[in-house]
């Protein structure tokens, strides 16, 4: 397993995480294992400061860069950390080694370098961490917005509903006031009948107009 691998181990596993560390850089052949507890890499990140990162507009546009350093995620003195191993085992040259030989290389490196392997493996928990709890508040933060949406929704779909029991109560007012009206409009038509009938014995010329055909009120 190379280092990267022995890193997801020590971020991800809830028992003993093993690491390997050289105990005499010149034989880098010669590597021994121990065990390092979660309880050796407790720590603690600035939840407020990762917390207020979330607030951001742009929630996930935040670089993990920034999450780290809110988190107040720093580089020890010795200079050695996750992304400083990372571009290292980017290079050429480590991309030539097989495993086992990068990681003796990486191994021997970093113990010239006085860096202890648990400060990596730290680094890697916090930053692990860090990203955790940002990632737990900009999902509440989402979450409740969707929620939100959804209350919106309801509240519009009821207001539809009312617009469209509006919409047929107003078309059924509508033809009632036609059926009245064509009711009205015929007692019209028949009592101007009867005036033109019985104004048609003293005048030859019509005089009354009967209008059989009333307007529509739709039009």
């Amino acid at each position: 397993m190379g280092v990267l691998g022995l890193i997801t181990v020590a971020a991800n596993h809830l028992g003993l995480i093993r690491m390997v560390e050289v105990l005499n850089p010149a034989k880098p052949q010669k590597i021994t294992t121990r065990s390092i507890t979660l309880t050796q890499l407790r720590t603690e990140v600035r939840a407020d400061q990762v917390r207020a990162l979330s607030e951001l507009p742009a929630e996930l546009s935040v670089a993990f860069d920034k999450v780290f350093e809110a988190a107040g995620i720093k580089a020890p003195a010795h200079g050695w950390n996750i992304p400083r191993l990372q571009q290292l085992l980017q290079t050429e040259q480590y991309k030539a080694m097989p495993n086992e030989a990068a990681q003796q290389a990486v191994l021997g490196t970093l113990a010239a370098d006085k860096a202890p392997v648990e400060d990596l493996v730290q680094d890697a928990v916090r930053r692990d961490k860090a990203l955790d709890a940002f990632e737990g508040f900009v999902f509440k933060k989402m979450n409740a917005r969707v929620e939100a949406r959804q209350a919106r929704d309801a509240q519009i779909e009821e207001q539809i509903r009312a617009l469209r029991d509006e919409q047929s109560r107003a078309a059924e007012e509508t033809r009632a006031d036609q059926q009245r009206w064509d009711q009205w409009h015929q007692r019209k038509s028949d009592f101007e009948e009867e005036m033109a009938r019985a104004v048609g014995y003293v005048l030859e010329k019509p005089l009354i107009t009967v209008d059989r055909d009333p307007h529509p009120l739709r039009g």
